[in-house]
């Protein structure tokens, strides 16, 4: 078991060997058969509205030791095709009409990390003039000033890495999907957690509806890019990533009518 899949409910899809569900804000849930939980040993599952897959992250972190380790959503999943982005897959997916995607065996992602430090999501163009103006665009431009002042406090060696990450680019690895070794993973999740739960002391969410109260797992989509750039001596992996919903034309064409955009 090294592909945790996250899920904050029991989901019907075929998993791959080496593919393992994860109920996410499992403490007051009962756990369905052969799932695992965010809820054992040392955890933060109470905290899932705020932090998203990250409750799952923690969980894997604190309480289980695969040599290899990797993390996938429960309708998102690496392809082993790689088409450099997912708005190139969904324009593939338009002019032919479907596909029939499958995760990418675990083994195979175990052979890339023989070359590869991370597996991640291709980098995606992100709307605005770079993803510092494009946060601001959906959430409060504030929470990232105090990410930014948290990081000069206790971890200013990657000041110039977020700068550059967020005010001076548009492109980013969504979702907090990766493939990794477990040692890897340790010292991100180091890293990480230790600026969230310093940000969570300096700001009040306390009025934030449900869509911004995820506020921690948001940031943190932008913090594991400002991660890998700081760590430029890692060798990266990219694979695109695609939608278990999104294998037609009519489910994005529906998805567009939604939402006016596919993501």
């Amino acid at each position: 078991m090294t592909i945790y899949v996250m899920s904050h409910k029991k989901f019907d899809y075929n998993l791959p060997s080496g593919y393992v569900p994860m109920l996410l804000g499992a403490t007051d849930k009962k756990i369905p058969g052969r799932y695992l939980s965010d809820s054992n040993g040392n955890n933060i599952s109470y905290k899932n509205k705020n932090y998203c897959e990250l409750t799952g992250l923690y969980e894997i972190w604190k309480n289980y030791n695969d040599e290899f380790v990797g993390l996938a959503h429960y309708r998102r999943y690496f392809w082993n095709h790689d088409v450099k982005s997912r708005f190139v897959l969904y324009t593939l997916i338009m002019l032919k009409g479907d596909i029939k995607a499958r995760p990418v065996a675990e083994q195979e992602l175990r052979g890339m990390l023989k070359k590869y430090d991370w597996i991640v999501p291709t980098p995606e163009i992100q709307m605005g003039r770079n993803l510092w103006s494009h946060y601001g665009k959906y959430h409060y431009i504030e929470d990232l000033e105090i990410t930014r002042e948290v990081i000069a406090d206790i971890s200013p060696e990657y000041l110039v890495s977020f700068d550059k990450v967020l005010k001076h680019n548009n492109r980013m690895a969504p979702f907090n999907m990766f493939y990794t070794r477990k040692e890897q993973l340790d010292n991100y999740c180091e890293w990480l957690f230790s600026i969230l739960f310093e940000l969570e002391k300096r700001v009040d969410i306390s009025q934030y509806n449900s869509f911004q109260s995820r506020i921690y797992g948001f940031i943190s989509e932008e913090l594991f890019n400002v991660w890998i750039d700081k760590n430029s001596q890692l060798k990266v992996k990219y694979l695109t990533v695609y939608n278990t919903h999104l294998q037609s034309r009519g489910a994005i064409v529906r998805r567009i009518r939604e939402r006016g955009r596919v993501k």
